[in-house]
């Protein structure tokens, strides 16, 4: 039986652990879940009432960090490990990955993705001074640092895919969705990077099914004619 991995197309998280998976060719099923308005029993599958959640047989598992980390191990033989083995490497990878999850979820989702996407979900007007704010004053500061991180590199670590690298792409491509891609102009080792990632074939599958969803969601809020 195939894993299922609970969560919602747009988010970063899910994109995250979906996209490991991927990555390593691991069967498994997608079941959206509306993290505004979660079932009744997301709460006895995720205590904290965060997608994404795993499924696998008997055994749940939550949140994106440990779901990936347990992906990995429960299929060694499967396109190699995504997380390195020499104790230096495997510190930095997880470190990449903590940066992208907090300090670039937060200042991309709260600051870019909601403001706009979310909003015009929701009937709203964009929150332009949100945006304009997160752009000019929050995100420089994290672009610069990963910039600097990827600098004259293919990837964060080892050269070759690692978690580092799907857990950044998972976040800007929120960025990218939300129309602000631009933003990364500026910031020529981590817009080549994103590219790469972007232009990997389990990227390429997985966001022409977010883009087909976005659409849909979007043509939902066209006034009828």
């Amino acid at each position: 039986m195939s894993a299922i991995i609970h969560g919602s197309p747009l988010s970063p998280f899910t994109r995250k652990v979906t996209l490991v998976a991927m990555e390593k060719a691991i069967p498994f099923e997608s079941k959206d879940i509306n993290p505004y308005r979660p079932p009744d029993y997301f709460t006895s599958i995720s205590p904290l009432r965060r997608i994404p959640v795993l499924e696998d047989g008997d055994f749940i598992l939550s949140d994106s960090s440990a779901i990936s980390a347990y992906l990995d191990a429960s299929f060694p033989g499967s396109n190699g490990s995504l997380f390195p083995t020499p104790p230096k490497a495997l510190g930095y990878v997880l470190w990449i990955e903590e940066y992208a999850d907090t300090a670039l979820f937060n200042d991309i989702s709260e600051g870019v993705f909601r403001p706009i996407l979310i909003n015009k979900m929701l009937g709203k007007p964009i929150d332009s001074d949100k945006v304009e704010e997160a752009v000019t004053k929050k995100l420089p500061e994290r672009f610069e640092y990963l910039e600097n991180e990827i600098a004259g590199k293919e990837f964060f670590s080892e050269d070759r895919v690692t978690l580092a690298d799907i857990s950044v792409y998972a976040q800007l491509a929120n960025l990218d969705h939300a129309g602000q891609l631009s933003q990364l102009k500026a910031y020529p080792g981590l817009m080549d990077h994103y590219s790469h990632m972007k232009a990997r074939e389990t990227s390429k599958a997985l966001q022409a099914l977010e883009t087909q969803y976005l659409d849909y969601i979007m043509s939902q809020l066209k006034p009828s004619s």
